[in-house]
């Protein structure tokens, strides 16, 4: 990486955790982001509900940003890429403006059934590492496994009453969970095992949670 970055970390050979809730990796040149559900304030007014529209605008910024930063071969959504079929037609627009920066893969999600006129993949993988986007435990390889679906989260507590709830990248053994790329979705808090690193994600700071388990006994 170029200089010390708060905002960025190293949590394997070669790839490079971003607090924009993305992950890169620097030798194969691929950027992951996932559970974009692009279009989701749409959805909210078409089933009546009065919503702000700010949220493509700024999934989209995000995007072009990480591409302009890390300049990668290949952009894989992965999964969930609208929240329901009333936000199609803008995801081809974004899609259409994403291509000129680089090799976009769409990998289908469980809220992607109703896309058409998109060419959609199960899954995609490199040189050690499988993305697709539901259980590892379902579509076990010799690869590391990177999934989105879950929208893990952590919360931090200062111990006087403040709690901070942010997306979370987690590490279990040979499977990776990412965050949630939708600012939308507040996410779940994920169980912290013995075995699980957790990764609280900002604009500003990656900072890996401490995991009490481990230092018990």
């Amino acid at each position: 990486m170029e200089g010390e970055r708060l905002n960025r970390a190293l949590i394997a050979a070669d790839v490079v955790l971003d607090g924009r809730l993305a992950l890169f990796h620097q030798r194969d040149r691929w950027l992951a982001v996932a559970d974009v559900h692009f279009g989701y304030e749409l959805s909210q007014r078409a089933a009546g509900n009065l919503f702000p529209l700010w949220g493509m605008q700024t999934i989209e910024d995000r995007l072009l940003e990480l591409l302009r930063d890390y300049e990668p071969s290949h952009l894989i959504l992965l999964g969930d890429l609208v929240h329901n079929h009333a936000g199609g037609e803008e995801l081809r627009r974004l899609v259409k403006k994403l291509t000129q920066l680089a090799e976009v893969v769409l990998i289908a999600g469980n809220h992607d059934r109703h896309l058409r006129n998109l060419e959609l993949a199960s899954s995609w993988q490199s040189n050690a590492f499988h993305f697709h986007h539901g259980h590892c435990a379902a579509n076990a390889t010799h690869q590391i496994q990177i999934i989105g679906h879950h929208h893990p989260a952590a919360v931090v507590r200062d111990g006087a009453g403040l709690r901070l709830k942010l997306p979370a990248f987690v590490q279990e053994d040979e499977c990776w969970v990412m965050p949630a790329f939708s600012p939308w979705a507040a996410g779940t808090e994920w169980p912290c095992a013995e075995k699980t690193v957790i990764w609280l994600c900002s604009p500003q700071r990656v900072l890996r949670l401490e995991n009490k388990e481990s230092r018990k006994a």
